[in-house]
């Protein structure tokens, strides 16, 4: 099992932070693996996403587990060559917003092979994803 945790201060309050990444729709801007995200229930609950790994691409549904408003976003995607779980924390400090995104992956199969690769490939990419959210929520009016 893979584990990745990254995490950073925006300058934002814990609101608007938790309000924009809740909406899953806009990884595509912030999250350079994720090409396309479509939710497929009412509740915004499921998604159909389309990721890009490098290694291999995914067509697969992920789903929010468990949504703790302002605190906690639990979202889990299951595919034939593994699974992976996002954990997102939302701290208030001040009038600012700890975010801290922990990422389990767990390869089957033949993607085992791949597990190094992955792992180098995946801290990097989720460090550039936090920057790439942190600049926008902070340039936002």
């Amino acid at each position: 099992m893979i584990e990745t945790k990254v995490e950073t201060i925006i300058h934002k309050p814990v609101t608007e932070v938790y309000a924009y990444v809740r909406n899953m729709l806009n990884q595509t801007s912030y999250n350079q693996s994720i090409l396309a995200v479509e939710a497929i229930n009412k509740e915004a609950t499921e998604y159909k996403i389309q990721i890009d790994l490098g290694i291999f691409k995914l067509n697969e549904i992920y789903k929010i587990n468990e949504a703790v408003e302002n605190k906690l976003i639990i979202a889990s995607c299951t595919a034939n060559g593994m699974k992976f779980t996002d954990r997102y924390e939302f701290l208030e400090t001040g009038k600012d917003c700890q975010l801290t995104i922990l990422d389990k992956m767990e390869l089957k199969g033949l993607f085992q092979l791949s597990e190094g690769l992955v792992k180098m490939n995946l801290k990097s990419q989720m460090k550039e994803n936090l920057h790439s959210l942190k600049k926008i929520l902070e340039t936002k009016i």
